[in-house]
């Protein structure tokens, strides 16, 4: 009986994780370590795996202090958070770290 609870407890938090991330917006927080010719990019995550990121049209571009980005200033390890869509791949916004001020 007791073996029977923990399956099923077992089974609906397994549930639970998978059906939680179906088509949903994501936030993914990481550095970047390539930078592709087709402008997409891969960042490696706070826990190691790398992500790549596609970049669409409409991906808008912000800097951490609030001032509008370009795609332009993405570079090899830059600081960035990619807000991704509903399909699992593609960028809706990126927020970088703010650009270095000359004293």
């Amino acid at each position: 009986m007791k073996r029977n609870l923990m399956n099923l407890l077992a089974g609906l938090l397994v549930a639970t994780v998978v059906f939680a991330h179906a088509g949903e917006v994501h936030s993914y927080l990481g550095t970047i370590t390539t930078i592709n010719r087709d402008g997409s990019f891969v960042m490696k995550l706070a826990n190691g795996k790398n992500r790549t990121v596609l970049i669409a049209k409409s991906t808008t571009y912000e800097h951490s202090d609030g001032h509008k980005g370009k795609h332009s200033e993405l570079i090899v390890g830059k600081r960035v958070s990619a807000k991704i869509s509903k399909d699992g791949k593609t960028a809706l916004s990126v927020k970088m770290s703010a650009p270095k001020k000359n004293k």
